[in-house]
């Protein structure tokens, strides 16, 4: 089956893709070389790559019933029933001999019903190209597009985390972050999920810091973190506020134990019609901080050594990429009590643990002081 690469009403390039949605083959010769997504540019099979990458990666119990009770067998069919549509940016596939124009389709503005939390629909869906492995779902309230979050198991860690990292971020007075609020999500075995506004528009789109990196060969000797920075200055960011951005991240992620900041949970905001980088993408996806999936680090040891899932594999190694540790401010973090009071909420949590994670926050605080 063929189908045009669509970036709104514009042709990136013509497509092959089979009924389970794999990509056979595609037009290497694009229309519009300059409008094709970024990651994975480097690479000689491109569009193929960010085709597989684009499916839904969540693989759990509700992505399963969701599949059946629509009678698909994979996450690439439903990704291909859904035209590849995304609220991050504004790639779809048209059927070729087709009228179908970005208006109709258009998920910033055109309503969608699906939650694959909670329901099932047959309208298009943002859904089928969500990543990560969280329970998740866009959704629609308020008429503002809206991403709800779950958790993994019956704690509700990683949705409480959210939480304490948005009030952070909000007592630092950082203007770039996503903020989110406590849910509650029927029939499931956890007591809170979490929801946070789209900081993606028809204006802003958001490109990867994974899609920045692969869009264009690094250089032998050189770090993906600078390797990131030089592309997105090429692109126009202001190169200074991004180095600030990257580091106030990095050095709130270690305060928080957050492991989990891979190139796709970075991003950067990119203007839709000049192409230009804007500034680095609100900071999202903190969840898996303080250990949220395996036992609280309580030697000093345990705490030195954390790995982490990042430019760098230790958490004290990619401290190091930080030149200006006082980018966050020691006396504007949030009170120890904060914290004990967010995990309270949570009635499946031990009072052990919840000591074990402020006793964290107190270590990695006084290592900063």
């Amino acid at each position: 089956m063929e189908y045009f690469l669509m970036r709104k009403d514009e042709v990136v390039t013509l497509c092959d893709i089979n009924k389970e949605g794999q990509m056979i083959a595609y037009a290497k010769d694009y229309a519009k070389k300059e409008l094709a997504p970024l990651k994975y540019a480097a690479y000689p099979d491109h569009i193929q790559r960010w085709w597989k990458g684009r499916q839904l990666a969540v693989r759990n119990k509700n992505v399963e019933e969701m599949l059946t009770a629509k009678g698909l067998n994979d996450t690439g069919e439903f990704l291909l029933k859904n035209l590849g549509l995304s609220l991050i940016d504004y790639y779809w596939m048209k059927p070729v001999n087709t009228n179908i124009k970005w208006a109709d389709i258009n998920l910033f503005k055109n309503d969608f019903k699906e939650n694959i939390l909670t329901s099932i629909s047959d309208e298009l869906t943002p859904n089928s190209s969500l990543g990560g492995e969280l329970e998740k779902s866009w959704t629609i309230r308020q008429g503002a597009r809206v991403l709800v979050k779950g958790n993994h198991g019956e704690l509700s860690s990683e949705s409480i985390n959210e939480v304490i990292a948005t009030e952070l971020h909000k007592k630092q007075g950082y203007d770039n972050y996503t903020s989110y609020k406590l849910i509650k999500i029927k029939s499931k075995p956890y007591d809170w999920g979490c929801c946070s506004k789209a900081f993606t528009s028809e204006q802003f789109e958001l490109i990867s810091a994974n899609g920045i990196i692969t869009s264009e060969e690094k250089p032998k000797g050189i770090s993906n973190f600078e390797h990131l920075i030089s592309v997105a200055a090429k692109h126009g960011i202001d190169e200074e506020q991004f180095r600030k951005d990257l580091e106030y991240q990095i050095v709130t992620d270690y305060i928080l134990s957050n492991t989990d900041r891979h190139m796709d949970n970075i991003g950067i905001l990119r203007d839709a019609d000049s192409l230009e980088y804007i500034r680095m993408a609100p900071i999202f996806d903190t969840g898996r901080a303080f250990a949220a999936r395996s036992v609280v680090p309580y030697t000093d040891e345990e705490i030195d050594n954390i790995e982490v899932n990042s430019f760098e594999r230790k958490e004290s190694e990619l401290l190091k990429l930080v030149r200006n540790k006082t980018v966050v401010s020691i006396d504007k973090l949030p009170e120890p009590r904060f914290i004990e009071e967010q995990y309270n909420k949570d009635s499946k949590i031990s009072k052990n643990r919840i000591n074990h994670i402020v006793r964290l926050y107190n270590k990695k605080v006084d290592r900063l002081l």
